[in-house]
């Protein structure tokens, strides 16, 4: 079987080596010349694996030398890890000494010992790489430029016809069908997109398209073009003119097509169907375009790709997802294939099987109907079986027919993509994954190269090609996690996993029970799911990734000392730390989230590759090593759930290239001694000011124990702790509400204001009578131009609010628990618009604000009540009538408006006409309100209307009769309202009866 070609491991190897780093190494240790030399070999050697990758489906040698390159190649990577880690190590110890310490990588720590040593290791490896050179010429490999790495295979790609094939029985495709006729037929689109996986079937539903007879009536000409893998324009206008006059062309030069083509289409209302595009060449797509006729007004051109990017290229902002069969209709196709007409009730035990191998399809009529034919004719149940059992679909049919689909995906990856694809293959089927956990893995395995325009960034180039693989279809989206529906899960396919298995082949084991020993060649091991026993033969696996609800499992020793070539190691629910880890020297990714552990050992420090360092949820974790400075390569700290920190270490401030940090606590410098004699050894506590030099970090960051910043760290209030942070999208201030000097928690909030481009400010019981003054600036939309969502939660000393209806961007405003707040900060002169994109505002507890403070402007000419001019959700809790009262008339998009525990609400205005969108009203507890107005008639978008414990409330308004639209009344606690409402016997009954739910409690 062909063999994963080391792309992205080769590539990094030649960027270390000719790196400015390694060149001081080769001086150092006394070896640049024998690097300069493996440099140019394994250039040499790179420049052929493109035609080797090619070559080796039809040579079983060159499948073996590909196989020996891999083996060298991870070997002289971890050679010059090895090197990497003795120079950080003799950089980052004090005055370059060990401190004693033992070598991680063997017994003396003296420098001509390690040269000597490592001088005969590269001399091994330089004879392997030279060997393998040597093949270059047996084999006739022959260079190949790849521009822009990406590289076309040169096979023959599939073709593809307007005629669905006669043998082919169609299921469960009638409504696609449906949908895209309706989208051809649409005036103001003129291209239409088919995208999914291969093998769902959009050649198919395009050929039902191409045939309808409601499509050939509406277009003047119909044209099918298979395009498939190879995009040549001069090719294509041949073809497209072949499909328009049954002709053929091949003579004439582009000029001569683009008038044939004229001829032929101009005037004519035509519908072009592009099946099967891979081409991602914008300026191809601009020729092809450009020199297709305009032609008749409703010209279409329908394109079927298994890539969004393509379908985006094409300027379709939306196109046609294809979904797998569902399972009655995948068992119906199934059927049909594998049993002859009324031969299936013979054999109940065969259906039983064949519903669980259809369970296995998922939907995905290629593998459906290659099965059902594999199975046709055959009875007995041992041939079922070994389908049923067989756990990787895709190698199953008379000719691979399935594998030969899928595999185009990948051949068609530009190279940089395809060993992280490929390393996918270590996840267990339907593994939901997260995309940066991803991309940390892939840079942990060096398979993310930095783009000129970025070389800091590897994460941004991650995610450039996540987002690649998953618009060809490679990766899908899996679960939907915040309320902003971003998509944040992923997974792949049951069949691109298959895929992906087909190509690492044996490289990658995923540990079941019934595995007992692993293969040499293996170098990812993946174990998800509660095991006795690890096995022993685990030697220098580039990857561990242990993911099980074993409780109190513990990790061996034993088996940490034998992975010290691990790049990634992930082991959850672990009781203690192996003091081993400090051996694993080349480790970039560590997990131990759910660890039952109190204190991160020293170990940790000792490992200078580290990138990223995973504690989500380690609830008892309590205390941190000395010296965390030395991890000088961390960049992802992520400790969310770890309910038990009360401090963070000293010297995180010298981790400049930290992005990631979802928590920093300001720890108690009164309790240090306290803890120090507790722990009888010296812990260095982080101030504050350990953040001032983070500027790389990223997404979120919550400050807790900011009180104690106020209590006893005011020597760092005066820094600018956070203005520097412009990469920072979240950021959470968390006070405990003590009383502090009023002077010093003003002092730590001046020194926290953020970068202009924060999105997202939450505050916890901030304890000072006033806001600092970066949030009382009269500029404030200019300090925080795209702050879209505002907390402020528990603030109970502050009087005066900041002047928030300036933020342009702000979106969602929540102000919880504001006791002591009774207006909004003035309006300078020429005050810009008020609250311009606000869409959700949640008051709650804020008993003092009155309408005269709320949005007042200091100029005269501005006395008028502001408006919401994009107010969508309204939510009013514990406020005073007055104020309640205003925001409900100043706004006039309101969706849904709830109100609640207003005691001197008596009765709402009349006019409420303004208030025509509203489609949700619930009134709680509101116990002195009398009557709703007559203008209720008004709400002609309502849909539910709640009353809830309005004692006073005894009937309804007439006018209620005209709201046709509303669906639901629910009427809770209210006595005498709830008599008058009953079916029949109310009074108020022949104003509700119209509505289809009425619900009493």
């Amino acid at each position: 079987m062909a063999q994963q070609i080391p792309y992205g491991t080769a590539d990094n190897l030649l960027m270390k080596l000719g790196s400015a780093v390694f060149h001081e190494i080769g001086l150092v240790y006394g070896v640049r010349g024998e690097l300069r030399k493996l440099e140019d070999t394994l250039s040499t050697v790179r420049a052929v694996l493109v035609d080797a990758e090619e070559k080796q489906e039809t040579s079983h040698a060159i499948a073996v030398w590909i196989r020996r390159l891999k083996d060298v190649v991870y070997d002289a990577d971890d050679l010059l890890d090895d090197f990497a880690t003795e120079e950080l190590r003799r950089k980052t110890d004090d005055r370059g000494r060990f401190g004693g310490q033992v070598s991680d990588f063997f017994s003396s720590s003296n420098h001509l010992a390690f040269r000597f040593k490592m001088g005969h290791r590269i001399k091994v490896i330089r004879e392997r790489l030279d060997d393998i050179a040597n093949d270059i010429s047996k084999f006739n490999f022959i260079p190949r430029v790849v521009i822009s790495d990406v590289h076309v295979r040169n096979f023959k790609g599939r073709e593809t016809c307007s005629v669905v094939e006669k043998s082919h029985k169609i299921v469960g495709r009638d409504e696609d069908k449906l949908q895209i006729i309706e989208l051809l037929f649409e005036e103001n689109m003129s291209t239409v997109g088919i995208v999914g996986m291969g093998g769902l079937g959009k050649t198919t539903i395009a050929q039902l398209v191409y045939n309808d007879r409601r499509v050939a009536n509406h277009f003047d000409l119909k044209l099918w073009v298979c395009v498939s893998d190879y995009f040549d324009v001069k090719i294509l206008v041949r073809n497209v003119i072949k499909s328009a006059t049954n002709r053929g062309v091949e003579d004439l030069e582009l000029d001569q097509l683009q008038r044939l083509l004229r001829q032929n289409m101009d005037g004519k209302k035509y519908l072009l169907v592009l099946d099967d595009v891979w081409n991602e060449d914008v300026q191809k797509w601009g020729q092809l375009i450009t020199l297709l006729p305009v032609g008749a007004n409703g010209s279409k051109i329908l394109v079927t790709t298994r890539s969004t990017k393509i379908a985006s290229i094409m300027g379709i902002d939306s196109p046609y997802f294809v979904k797998g069969l569902k399972y009655d209709e995948s068992w119906e196709l199934f059927e049909s294939l594998a049993f002859k007409k009324g031969e299936e009730k013979m054999h109940p035990n065969l259906i039983a099987i064949g519903k669980d191998i259809v369970k296995m399809c998922k939907g995905v009529p290629l593998v459906i109907r290659t099965l059902g034919r594999v199975l046709c004719y055959k009875t007995q149940e041992s041939h079922w079986l070994s389908i049923k059992n067989n756990k990787n679909l895709i190698l199953l049919g008379d000719k691979n027919d399935i594998l030969a689909v899928l595999r185009l995906s990948y051949d068609n990856l530009p190279i940089h993509l395809k060993q992280c694809f490929a390393y996918c293959a270590f996840f267990p089927k339907d593994y939901i994954f997260k995309k940066r956990e991803l991309v940390q893995l892939w840079m942990a395995q060096g398979y993310i190269q930095p783009s000129h325009e970025n070389e800091f960034c590897l994460e941004d180039v991650g995610d450039e090609y996540f987002e690649d693989l998953l618009a060809r279809s490679l990766f899908e989206e899996a679960e939907v996690e915040d309320a902003n529906d971003d998509i944040l899960s992923y997974k792949m396919h049951d069949l691109i996993h298959d895929l992906a298995q087909s190509i690492v082949n044996s490289e990658v084991i995923v540990l079941t029970h019934d595995v007992k020993s692993i293969p040499k060649r293996v170098h990812h091991v993946s174990l998800f799911g509660a095991t006795n026993e690890v096995p022993k033969d685990l030697m220098d696996k580039p990857t561990f990734f242990m993911e099980c609800d074993n409780y109190g499992y513990c990790f061996k020793n034993k088996y940490i000392s034998i992975l010290k070539c691990s790049r990634v190691m992930k082991m959850c629910y672990i009781q203690k730390i192996p003091i081993s880890l400090a051996k694993l020297s080349h480790l970039r990714y560590l997990d131990l989230s759910n660890g039952y552990f109190e204190n991160l050992p020293s170990a940790v420090t000792r490992l200078k590759h580290l990138q990223t360092l995973k504690l989500f949820h380690c609830e008892n974790l309590r205390g941190w090593p000395r010296n965390m400075k030395k991890l000088i390569n961390l960049r992802h700290l992520e400790i969310d759930g770890c309910d038990k920190l009360r401090y963070m270490p000293g010297g995180l401030g010298e981790l400049t290239q930290l992005q990631t940090l979802p928590l920093f606590w300001v720890g108690n410098e009164s309790e240090r001694e306290a803890r120090e004699v507790s722990w009888n050894k010296k812990r260095s506590m982080g101030g504050l000011s350990e953040l001032k030099f983070l500027n790389n970090l990223k997404g979120q960051l919550v400050i807790e124990g900011l009180s104690n910043a106020a209590r006893g760290c005011r020597e760092a209030n005066k820094e600018a702790i956070l203005k520097g942070k412009k990469y920072l999208e979240s950021l959470g201030l968390h006070w405990s509400g003590i009383e502090e000097s009023e002077e010093a928690v003003v002092s730590v909030m001046e020194s926290l204001q953020p970068h202009p481009n924060l999105k997202k400010l939450t505050m916890w019981y901030y304890e000072g009578v006033r806001f600092p003054n970066w949030m009382m600036n009269d500029g404030l939309d200019l300090l925080l131009p795209n702050l879209v969502k505002i907390t402020l939660w528990g603030c109970n000393r502050c009087q005066v609010l900041s002047p928030l209806g300036q933020l342009p961007s702000l979106k969602f405003l929540f102000l919880w628990d504001l006791d002591a707040v009774e207006y909004m900060k003035d309006y300078p002169l020429l005050a810009k618009p008020f609250f311009p994109s606000l869409k959700t505002l949640d008051i709650y507890n804020m008993p003092r604000s009155s309408s005269n403070g709320w949005g007042k402007r200091s100029d005269v000419a501005a006395q008028q009540t502001p408006s919401y001019p994009y107010l969508e959700d309204l939510l009013l809790e514990f406020i005073r009538m007055e104020l309640c009262l205003q925001l409900i008339c100043a706004s006039s998009s309101l969706k849904s408006l709830k109100i609640s525990d207003v005691e001197d609400l008596i009765s709402f205005p009349q006019g409420l006409q303004h208030l025509s969108t509203l489609q949700t009203l619930s009134i709680s507890r509101c116990e002195n309100l009398a009557s709703l107005p007559d203008s209720i008639g008004y709400l002609t978008s309502l849909t539910e209307l709640q009353i809830n414990f309005c004692p006073k409330l005894t009937s309804l308004p007439e006018e209620i009769r005209s709201l046709q639209n509303l669906q639901t009344l629910e009427i809770f606690n209210c006595l005498y309202l709830s008599q008058r409402c009953q079916k029949e016997t109310g009074e108020d009954w022949p104003k509700i009866s119209h509505i289809p739910h009425i619900i009493f409690r």
